[in-house]
């Protein structure tokens, strides 16, 4: 592994998240093994910076939003243009939503997952598609459900979003630009004796 190990990108606790979500677009699986943890006088020699290091880590999610705010001002400026260059509602709404939606696929790939090889691009492409739809169904599905039940709409539409904001960032990493899981790489099973409870971290290393 040690090859692809020096292309993950990121430095610090920013590669050990780096190295997690790329291990399986690699084709590495991954499985927790419990170890013993030691902390010498309080964890003292610790170089963690809690704000510097805790926005590195979660530089990926932060890419994620960003590239959906992006997205939405470009769909927001077509929605516009589109209406009053033809008139018509319906052919500004889809036009808006493709092209934002295009967008949003290609920034995801190349600036947030990081997925490489135009060989992949089609079927990444139509698993966008598809997720794109039943985000679409499942949104409007739980904003309806909530108005129902007498949750103001401004608050049904905020906990809508947030909602298909995870499932969207889940799904696109597990589902639409994971690589094929070769299995490659497994762990060797640990004895687990000794383990001080709830210390577990997420290795992967070369069977055999």
């Amino acid at each position: 592994m040690l090859p692809w190990l020096l292309d993950v990108p990121g430095e610090r606790f920013e590669y050990e998240l780096s190295l997690l979500l790329g291990a399986r677009r690699a084709g590495y699986r991954v499985a927790e093994v419990p170890i013993r943890t030691v902390y010498l006088d309080d964890n003292a020699s610790s170089h963690f910076r809690p704000v510097r290091d805790s926005l590195r880590v979660l530089a990926p999610v932060l890419r994620f939003a960003a590239t959906g705010l992006v997205s939405f001002g470009v769909e927001l400026a077509l929605l516009v243009l589109l209406q009053r260059w033809t008139g018509s509602l319906l052919v500004a709404v889809v036009g808006a939503r493709l092209v934002s939606g295009s967008v949003n696929f290609l920034a995801n790939k190349l600036y947030v997952f990081r997925s490489v090889g135009p060989q992949r691009t089609r079927r990444e492409a139509v698993r966008y598609a598809m997720l794109a739809v039943c985000l679409v169904a499942l949104g409007y599905g739980l904003l309806r459900g909530l108005v129902a039940v007498g949750v103001a709409l401004v608050v049904a539409k905020v906990v809508t979003d947030l909602l298909l904001f995870v499932t969207g960032w889940a799904v696109q990493r597990r589902v639409v630009f994971a690589g094929p899981s070769t299995g490659r790489a497994a762990v060797s099973p640990g004895s687990g004796a000794g383990t001080t409870p709830g210390s577990r971290r997420s290795v992967a290393r070369t069977s055999g």
